[in-house]
């Protein structure tokens, strides 16, 4: 017979299949094992990300490390070729759900390199799920804790799901005397915009910020983990907490979740990641030779992300050509390369020596280069973490969900980037509420921001960025500060308190066993 998992807190956990849910909860499972060795964790993990995702946890730990390892097992999960299509994850992750429920084994993988385990709720019950999904049943069928994984900036939230906007623009149009078309609302966390200013950009992950489910796993989860740090928006953090806490649930805040270290990857594991990573650092070293400290500009919209509007990207790519500014691209989304001329023009960069295009780069390893002076992104929080982390500010280039209103929060309120706001598309390029502008939306008008924005941010306007970015880099280093080392330091950091809560009431209540 399979020997079976013994552990006497249990936590089954199951992001979606997008790698921006994966790696940060990654972060988190190897602190959480770490800060308590009475837990394991079995966490179900898409199969593209399967090896990748085992590969970052083996290295959360040192190799004298086996026993915590042995607290982590995998369970791969089936998925389909639409990276945004979450279905295929979830039935299989419901056929799992199903047999132990049924009594029935599942066999996982145990990350200290043992084989035959399995998951079996009969021996080992479970105390509560993570998940990235709304509950399929009530919480009396359950019998266990649902706690909700939510991998984005919990500033979005409020916007779409706090309130039913519709009184609110009604009494705009009441009280302002204007359309309805034209009402914009606010929340407590935002400044008033309208609702179009939410998805500056068509693209395929706008259908994402319309998803009814996204609406009730907020009205049905016991509560909700994030990646977000508290101190990174407090206000957004205060209305969260308030309305979760209306229905007696609660907020936790994991973030900053980013890397402790970063490690140079084998060559297996590079050629594995379709990785250049040992090329991009050469560059990087050649352009500190050639141009010195924060020269270069790192461009990246993360692993899903792209710009759908190709003569856009290529004029900004232009006119770093132009300044003669040296950049690094990745496409690593699946939407990279759509059309003819990107692909052309791509072709055309390796006849420039100051360009560096990539698939993929190792993004903290990039981020602590000397040579990197800002980050063109689009604004999705486990890269701003990064970059704060990493003292390098940012110049955005929001799509949807919370790149919206992070773009808004980092360049408005804390004043560490550049918004770029030309670069909008389709209805995204109406009027923005809080400053009347229109923007025009050519590549002509695009070419002319993006000028503006570099010539201020190699002068006096973005050293001041980067300073105040010091500053807040400062305050979110200590979220996961351990308590009593040092007496200078104080208490356990904001984030460590808060998993730590989260671990106890989690863990807390009732348990499912067959």
């Amino acid at each position: 017979m399979s020997p079976s998992i013994q552990p006497s807190e249990h936590i089954l956990v199951v992001p979606l299949q997008l790698w921006g849910h994966i790696h940060p909860l990654c972060i988190l499972a190897a602190r959480m094992i770490r800060m308590r060795p009475t837990l394991t964790l079995t966490i179900c993990v898409a199969f593209k990300s399967y090896a990748r995702a085992k590969t970052e946890l083996i290295q959360a730990f040192e190799s004298d490390q086996v026993e915590d390892l042995s607290r982590i097992r995998l369970i791969s999960m089936n998925e389909g070729e639409d990276a945004l299509e979450p279905a295929p994850v979830v039935r299989h992750f419901l056929e799992i759900w199903n047999s132990l429920r049924n009594g029935q084994a599942v066999p996982v993988e145990s990350l200290d390199g043992r084989d035959g385990i399995v998951l079996d709720v009969r021996s080992t019950p479970l105390n509560a799920v993570l998940i990235d999904k709304e509950r399929e049943s009530s919480p009396e069928q359950l019998h266990l804790n649902l706690f909700t994984w939510l991998p984005v900036a919990s500033n979005c939230i409020p916007p779409h799901f706090r309130k039913d906007r519709l009184p609110i623009a009604q009494a705009m149009v009441e009280h302002e005397h204007i359309s309805f078309m034209d009402a914009a609302y606010s929340c407590a966390c935002m400044p008033p915009m309208y609702d179009y200013e939410l998805s500056p950009q068509v693209h395929p992950t706008t259908r994402l910020k319309h998803s009814p489910y996204l609406s009730r796993m907020f009205q049905q989860t016991d509560g909700v983990l994030t990646i977000d740090a508290a101190d990174y928006h407090p206000e957004a953090t205060q209305a969260m907490r308030e309305w979760l806490a209306e229905t007696g649930r609660k907020m936790y805040y994991a973030g900053p979740l980013v890397p402790d270290s970063v490690t140079i990857a084998s060559p297996n594991q590079q050629e594995a990641e379709g990785s250049h990573q040992l090329e991009v650092l050469d560059f990087l070293n050649e352009q500190l030779r050639k141009s010195g400290e924060r020269s270069v500009i790192y461009v990246s919209f993360g692993s899903l992300f792209w710009p759908t509007d190709p003569s856009k990207l290529i004029a900004t790519l232009e006119v770093l050509m132009e300044l003669n500014m040296p950049f690094i691209i990745t496409q690593s989304s699946p939407y990279a390369g759509l059309s003819s001329d990107f692909v052309d023009f791509v072709q055309s960069l390796k006849e420039w020596d100051n360009a560096f295009v990539a698939k993929w780069v190792p993004q903290q390893v990039l981020l602590k280069h000397p040579a990197i002076g800002w980050c063109l992104t689009h604004g999705g929080l486990n890269t701003i973490m990064e970059c704060i982390a990493a003292g390098v500010p940012m110049i955005v280039w929001p799509v949807v969900i919370d790149q919206v209103t992070n773009a808004i929060h980092i360049s408005e309120n804390l004043k560490i980037a550049y918004e770029l706001l030309e670069v909008r598309n389709g209805w995204g390029l109406r009027q923005i509420y809080r400053t009347r502008y229109t923007p025009i939306g050519t590549t002509a008008a695009v070419r002319d921001e993006v000028r503006d924005v570099l010539t201020r941010a190699f002068g006096a306007d973005g050293e001041a960025k980067r300073e105040r970015l010091a500053l807040l880099r400062s305050k979110l280093s200590s979220a996961w500060r351990e308590s009593g080392n040092d007496k200078q330091k104080g208490g356990a950091g904001t984030a460590r308190r808060e998993v730590e809560a989260f671990l106890h009431d989690s863990c807390g209540r009732g348990q499912l066993a067959a």
